[in-house]
């Protein structure tokens, strides 16, 4: 029998949802509907992805004046601009005459945005500059780009959609005190790849919170991340490698406020300082050192760090390069999985590094994690799916799924 609930047996979406959460199994995977039903997807995107923090990139993707890129989500796309000020804006990317898409290409550079439709043209403020052939007595002053917020916070671009967000005075906090480490602030973007994912964004979140599937199926990883085995396991590894650390005068603290504790009204964050094996100091395909050490770093000291800031943000720091991993939601069955590799701001390519050797691990890995996510919603899709119980090794993907059940579940909004 299948768990679904037809819509046919609910009169709305929030009655369709209580009566799915009475029937989520307790510390197992979601139920069907949860990871394949658009109109569930709709409320996560309402009650999470445009009310939470979002990480859009790095700002030294826009490192000049009129520089701009385009970031979207689902069916909304805004343009992340530097004006001539010099402050970065996140604008709407819809045109305030009849709608359309202002930014058509990825990124650029510009003195004003025009609209290719009907050419009107807006300054990097968004203001409305020219309304082509709308007569003498039209007034652009009413008509400028929405504008939602955006803050920079190590050098990452953080952006949120909503009337009334999380503060982020912990999570500046957190990360200063550790991507601030690695010297992020500072960092310039090496390289781009974009991994379209036909899975729902919570099976490629609860993916990435666990290393229990690590060894089977990232043996490139497993070779020498401490983390694909059990904490008790590698405690002592990592001891080691925070006292190297803390040799240098470096001290990563861990922060656990991710998904469902914290300061209230702050946005989720998360911090874990782990180790590498002996013999190997840095995530590449032989575990050696692939461009210049970054931030405070003046030795390798064995470790690296797992940041993340609001649902779908995600970073990793070694010594000498970092990864942002962005889950960027498209349908209730895609995601774009979104990764930067970061390296120290002056380091040149073709003298300092190497992009292949700098990419090579976390390409290999995210070709592999597409393909078992994939798998997993095609059996996730099956009529005969039950869903499992986490295991010991997979306590975030646990307390996630606790959490988000938490967001969606209807209250005094709906």
């Amino acid at each position: 029998m299948s768990h679904r609930i037809e819509p046919t047996l609910a009169s709305s979406v929030s009655e369709r949802i209580s009566a799915l959460i009475a029937r989520q199994p307790r510390l197992a995977a979601l139920l069907t509907d949860f990871y394949s039903d658009p109109q569930i997807f709709e409320r996560d995107l309402e009650r999470i992805h445009l009310r939470r923090w979002l990480c859009v990139g790095h700002a030294s993707r826009v490192p000049k004046r009129g520089d701009w890129f385009r970031f979207d989500i689902a069916n909304e796309s805004i343009v992340v601009v530097r004006g001539r000020d010099d402050r970065l804006r996140a604008l709407v990317n819809v045109c305030r005459h009849r709608g359309s898409r202002v930014c058509y290409e990825a990124e650029g550079n510009a003195r004003l945005l025009v609209c290719p439709y009907h050419a009107w043209s807006y300054d990097l403020e968004g203001r409305l500059r020219s309304a082509r052939q709308m007569g003498p007595s039209f007034d652009t002053s009413g008509y400028a780009l929405a504008q939602i917020r955006l803050e920079v916070i190590e050098g990452l671009i953080f952006v949120n959609f909503g009337d009334d967000p999380p503060g982020l005075e912990a999570g500046r906090k957190h990360l200063a005190a550790s991507l601030g480490r690695y010297g992020w602030a500072d960092a310039r973007v090496a390289h781009r790849e974009t991994y379209g994912v036909t899975a729902n964004w919570k099976l490629v979140t609860e993916n990435y919170l666990e290393c229990y599937h690590c060894a089977p199926a990232h043996p490139e990883f497993s070779r020498y991340h401490a983390t694909e085995k059990p904490d008790d396991e590698v405690a002592g590894l990592r001891v080691q490698a925070a006292d190297r650390a803390r040799a240098q005068g470096i001290e990563i603290p861990t922060v656990d406020h991710w998904p469902d504790s914290g300061p209230e009204g702050q946005e989720i964050v998360h911090c874990t300082y782990d180790a590498i094996y002996p013999g190997f100091v840095t995530g590449s395909e032989d575990g050696r050192p692939v461009a210049p050490l970054m931030g405070k770093f003046r030795d390798y000291d064995g470790g690296f760090t797992y940041v993340d800031l609001g649902p779908t943000s995600f970073f990793l720091a070694y010594p000498d390069h970092g990864v942002v991993y962005l889950f960027v939601p498209r349908t209730s069955q895609r995601t774009d999985m979104e990764l930067t590799w970061l390296v120290k701001g002056d380091a040149r390519e073709g003298v300092d590094y190497d992009r292949e050797r700098l990419t090579w691990l976390w390409r290999v890995t995210s070709d592999a994690d597409k393909l078992i996510i994939e798998k997993n919603q095609e059996g996730v899709n099956s009529r005969y799916y039950r869903p499992g119980p986490y295991g010991p090794m997979e306590s975030q993907p646990r307390r996630f799924s606790e959490w988000y059940l938490r967001q969606i579940a209807p209250g005094d909004e709906d």
